[in-house]
């Protein structure tokens, strides 16, 4: 694979963040339909399906799902930082797990019709945007490392 050049790689970056900037706008679309429901300004009837013990299970286990994500978003963190062009793949998965955790959060709300569920989930998704959101010195840094793994065999 040839290397890619820094004007490329910050292109490649403009438009990971742009897509990084919308799934974060997204969970704030969460946070105001949940509002609105909860509010009444949308009227749905939530009607709790689940008994409130198993509602309750459920919720703890996305939470540890949640908690999951950390350790699954490191792990493509340090798989990306070998090569400049796994980087903005690498970024978008860190954006859908962190988003994945406000829908866990929208799961819940529904599942419970209780906001503050929502609202739980949706701190701890922008928790992860905001310690995983990809920087550029990083994405140089990467760029910049000679790959070793290639001479060390041959």
């Amino acid at each position: 694979m040839s290397p890619i050049s820094r004007e490329a790689l910050l292109l490649q970056f403009k438009t990971t963040n742009y897509i990084g900037l919308a799934m974060i706008a997204s969970v704030f679309v969460y946070a105001g339909l949940v509002f609105a429901i909860s509010h009444g300004y949308i009227h749905v009837k939530l009607r709790p399906a689940l008994s409130a013990d198993l509602a309750a299970k459920i919720k703890y286990a996305l939470l540890v799902a949640a908690g999951c994500h950390y350790l699954i978003i490191k792990f493509f963190q340090r798989i990306a930082s070998k090569e400049a062009g796994r980087l903005p793949a690498a970024a978008i998965i860190v954006f859908a797990l962190s988003e994945a955790v406000a829908v866990y959060g929208l799961l819940v709300f529904f599942l419970t019709g209780v906001d503050t569920n929502f609202f739980i989930f949706m701190a701890i998704s922008l928790f992860y945007f905001f310690l995983f959101y990809p920087k550029f010195a990083d994405w140089e840094r990467v760029l910049q490392q000679k790959p070793q793994a290639n001479s060390s065999s041959t």
